[in-house]
């Protein structure tokens, strides 16, 4: 037989073009006619023959055939057909932006496996073939998938047996079967030869569309798209990642890039430069919810997304794989899946992971650190916001003073503003921003959970509550200009390069009890707009060696970066005068004293002490906080201001209670005088009066009673008629 219906076929594919992947698909299938056609002619030509081939279905009579010895008889038009095949393929290679190339070309596909994709192709194109198959696997009874044996049986049409091995076709970790072929069911059972051959879904969409679209898993996974920023902070950061990024690329390298740093670091927006730069989408995958769905999903996901990084060349941003990796197994088995796919891949991390991910997967790891932004940086990111999102700050608001009292993460301050900006009263076409509305955002953003080492304390005094001394009000009033322009000499002055340890400020209140030293804290809150949290060192101090240093540690690593004002209360139980070293015990002692200074001393943010006995504390130690500053009981003066605070304007006060009489009659902190305050409120409260010298009389009283002072009520009794005697 001289096939002279081959000439038709030679001539279209001869003069064919593949200009494009619609013309370049056509092309692929005419020549596919041309093989099935043959391979019909083939088997009435040479039944005999034909029944050797793989997966058909055989009577007894002819079983006994196809096993009897009989020549190889070699195909005439084999050497015609393989030449038209290389034409054919000459005219695709000649076109490398065809999709049809980079699905070729990606993993080397040999020739029969470009057959096998062709074949599956065909099916998912026009159902014309899906009958054909089924009359060249002899399953006349059904419409059928082409077989990984049909395609062996139509490679061996015009490949030599070596190319069109079945051990080629079924090779698990062969490209064709990891990234092209999707895992369809053998309905029929059987052998291997029999698996049917069909796209994966994802590949057919690249291929029609150049997208492979998201499917599944749009679950875990979105892309990145540019933040449209104009100022790039970070410059050198953006410029290392480029650079180690493209290099690894290149190289086709394994290389595992860790992009560290807190949450709102700016490490989604360094990778979305990096995607401008290049000009290749970035593909971000949360791991986390990939490793909440169950394991037939995760496969999914996990395939759908290697094709995407294969064929899209997306660049892959992995995050929350800190949370799985590497207490979970899964977390290692994922991760180490999609570095198949793609040799660079980028994770972002708050703590460094590299050793333990080096070691188990076997790639080079390079570590970028995403330290804190500098004070320029902020005050470019904030004036950028507020435009970004169409509002002015109002006139209280100094950008300068705000970047001194917050450090703060370019993605915290774009919510900050973006929050603050809903609760803004708009005024000619745009939104003002004030200050306590600002400030509060601020410091919700930057909340943190100690557990149950610390409890926040709510800050309601303000300046004018706190009833210090001059020079101890002097002092206090410096401490919050230290917050308030530390920018200004920081950055600005440049003193900030000369300082050993850090930008922090640390105070130590120190007086009798109940004289403010708590409110001191709160009005230093209040007045900086900071959160004030009040350590329990209860659950620190540990009678076990190492454990309160470990206490200490995780209190300052919790509240990094969290602009709060951490206070210790009654710090003498914690932190009392070194003693010599006559013993473990007082060696040990020293110890957790010299570590809680380091932690004080590297902690950015204001560290608070409060203490009764400051003779406690040696010189040394005095030397190392920025501010001592006293908090006495207050004289006259001063506790006339307290009892006229203490009592709102609302309350009920009978006009013959002169507060200047109660002051000059005895000696009370401002916590007592509060508390008398409202112990005589409830007594006229619950006799339906107003608050009479009496009532407050009985409350200083009982208040007295509970530090051992008797008979103060008589006293004041007595100061009170003599008062009045006088008017």
């Amino acid at each position: 037989m001289d096939y002279d219906f081959l000439l038709p076929y030679e001539e279209r594919l001869s003069d064919c073009s593949c200009r494009d992947d619609r013309e370049t698909v056509s092309a692929l299938l005419q020549f596919l006619d041309m093989l099935c056609l043959v391979s019909v002619y083939r088997n009435d030509e040479l039944p005999d023959e034909a029944l050797c081939r793989v997966g058909s279905l055989l009577s007894g009579t002819e079983l006994v055939r196809a096993i009897e010895p009989h020549d190889d008889i070699p195909f005439p038009g084999r050497g015609r057909i393989r030449r038209i095949y290389d034409a054919l393929f000459e005219k695709i290679s000649a076109s490398p932006s065809l999709r049809l190339n980079i699905v070729f070309n990606k993993g080397g596909l040999s020739d029969i496996e470009r057959l096998a994709f062709i074949l599956a192709l065909s099916s998912s194109l026009n159902r014309k073939y899906e009958r054909i198959y089924g009359v060249l696997q002899e399953e006349k009874e059904w419409m059928s998938r082409p077989t990984v044996g049909l395609c062996a049986d139509l490679g061996a049409l015009f490949l030599s047996k070596d190319e069109c091995s079945l051990d080629i076709l079924l090779s698990p970790d062969s490209f064709l079967n990891k990234y092209i072929l999707s895992e369809s069911e053998n309905k029929r059972g059987g052998s291997e030869p029999e698996r049917p051959l069909a796209l994966h879904p994802f590949v057919l969409s690249f291929v029609l569309s150049g997208e492979c679209g998201m499917g599944e898993a749009a679950i875990c996974a979105t892309y990145l798209y540019p933040s449209g920023s104009a100022y790039l902070c970070r410059k050198d950061k953006a410029l290392e990642l480029y650079s180690v990024y493209t290099a690894a690329d290149a190289a086709r390298e394994a290389v595992v890039i860790e992009l560290m740093g807190e949450s709102g670091s700016g490490r989604r927006f360094l990778v979305s430069v990096l995607s401008e730069k290049t000009g290749r989408p970035t593909l971000a995958l949360d791991m986390r919810k990939l490793l909440t769905l169950d394991g037939k999903r995760q496969e999914r996901i996990i395939k759908a997304v290697s094709l995407k990084a294969v064929f899209e060349e997306v660049i892959l941003y992995l995050y929350g794989i800190e949370e799985t990796y590497p207490g979970r197994f899964e977390g290692l088995f994922a991760f180490s899946r999609l570095k198949e796919a793609v040799p660079v891949v980028i994770i972002g991390v708050e703590h460094a992971l590299s050793e333990k991910l080096e070691e188990s997967t076997g790639s080079s790891m390079y570590r970028i650190s995403l330290d804190e932004v500098s004070s320029k940086d902020q005050a470019v990111l904030w004036q950028e916001e507020v435009e970004n999102v169409g509002a002015a700050l109002s006139d209280d608001i100094s950008v300068d003073i705000l970047i001194s009292k917050y450090t703060m993460t370019p993605g915290r301050i774009k919510k900050a503003v973006k929050n603050a900006c809903f609760l803004s009263e708009e005024k000619d076409g745009r939104h003002i921003i004030k200050k306590e509305v600002l400030e509060e955002q601020i410091r919700r953003i930057c909340a943190v959970g100690f557990g149950d080492t610390a409890v926040k304390l709510n800050n309601s005094f303000r300046r004018e509550d706190l009833k210090l001394d001059k020079k101890s009000g002097e002092l206090f009033d410096l401490a919050m200009e230290r917050v308030r322009y530390r920018s200004a000499v920081m950055d600005g002055f440049g003193f900030g390069g000369r300082l050993p340890y850090g930008r922090g400020l640390s105070i130590v209140f120190y007086g009798p009890p109940g004289t403010g030293k708590t409110m001191a804290a709160q009005v230093l809150g209040n007045e900086l707009g900071l959160n004030v949290y009040r350590i329990d060192l209860s659950r620190i101090s540990s009678k076990y060696i190492g454990e309160t240093e470990k206490n200490l540690s995780a209190v300052f690593e919790a509240a990094k970066n969290s602009n709060a004002i951490l206070f210790f209360d009654e710090a003498d139980s914690l932190f009392s005068k070194r003693t010599e070293v006559g013993n473990s015990n007082d060696k040990y002692a020293n110890a957790e004293t010299s570590y809680l200074l380091q932690k004080i001393e590297e902690y950015a943010g204001i560290s608070v002490l409060a203490t009764n006995n400051l003779q406690n504390f040696d010189a040394a130690f005095k030397r190392r906080f920025t501010f001592l500053i006293p908090v006495e009981k207050p004289d006259e003066a001063t506790r006339r201001r307290l009892w006229e605070a203490a009592f709102p304007h609302e309350a009920p006060i009978s006009r013959e209670v002169d507060m200047g009489v109660l002051a000059g009659a005895i000696e009370l902190t401002g916590s007592s005088i509060k508390l008398i305050a409202i112990d005589a409120a409830y007594m006229a409260a619950a006799g339906g009066r107003e608050i009479t010298y009496e009532d407050i009389i009985e409350a200083c009283d009982r208040e007295c009673a509970k530090n051992g002072s008797m008979g103060v009520g008589n006293m004041l009794r007595e100061a009170v008629f003599l008062g009045l005697k006088e008017e």
